[in-house]
């Protein structure tokens, strides 16, 4: 291995140290409360090291949330080994739910991350990346949508009225869970799961099938 390649190395693996040394910090302290101090304290380095890679503790949660959008999009994508618009929008579901509950702690980091940064204070290359994430995820509903309308299943109020209240019905449900609410009274995350897909598909009462 040649010198540039092993710096490039070391910096990458210095880069995915800083992240989850971060990471971890955030677990246990609000991200206003961490400073790039505690992180370079925490790894033993210089904070000047630490703009190396992020050029603000802004950027670092915004870099969080992106890996944390990452994985949630490729967890979407399974969804379209799936033959019909119901199978994928079960599978959807199913794969956003798993990714917010299975690893409780990260999601919920990557959340506060999001809800902190200041984007101004975000590197354009960052941001970009941000902006590119959703677009992506937002292709991928619209797959579903337009997979389900060409079955005739869906109703004619429009793509992203139906995406977006999809969208926060399931993510409206995913924090009840996280907040606790109900927690005595949901007994089984199983049986929960399947009343959000009825409710969902079939609406609040019994006997109502929705407009096709």
């Amino acid at each position: 291995m040649g010198v540039s390649e092993r710096k490039k190395r070391e910096f990458a693996q210095r880069e995915s140290d800083i992240l989850n040394c971060a990471i971890e910090l955030f677990r246990t302290k609000h991200p206003s409360l961490v400073k790039m101090d505690d992180i370079a304290k925490q790894l033993e380095i210089g904070r000047g090291t630490i703009y190396l890679h992020f050029k603000s503790k802004d950027d670092l949660m915004a870099r969080i949330q992106y890996e944390d959008y990452v994985r949630l999009r490729k967890r979407l994508e399974k969804a379209f080994e799936a033959q019909t618009a119901i199978e994928m929008s079960r599978k959807a579901i199913r794969a956003y739910i798993d990714h917010c509950l299975g690893d409780r702690h990260m999601y919920l980091v990557a959340r506060q991350c999001g809800v902190n940064l200041n984007i101004n204070n975000v590197s354009e290359d960052i941001s970009q990346l941000l902006t590119d994430e959703r677009t992506n995820r937002l292709t991928l509903l619209e797959k579903i949508y337009k997979q389900a309308k060409q079955e005739n299943l869906i109703n004619s109020k429009g793509t992203y009225p139906n995406v977006a209240v999809a969208w926060g019905m399931i993510r409206g449900a995913v924090e009840v869970i996280l907040d606790g609410h109900f927690q005595n009274e949901i007994k089984s995350e199983k049986a929960y799961l399947e009343t959000i897909e009825h409710v969902l598909f079939y609406g609040l009462f019994s006997g109502n099938k929705g407009e096709t």
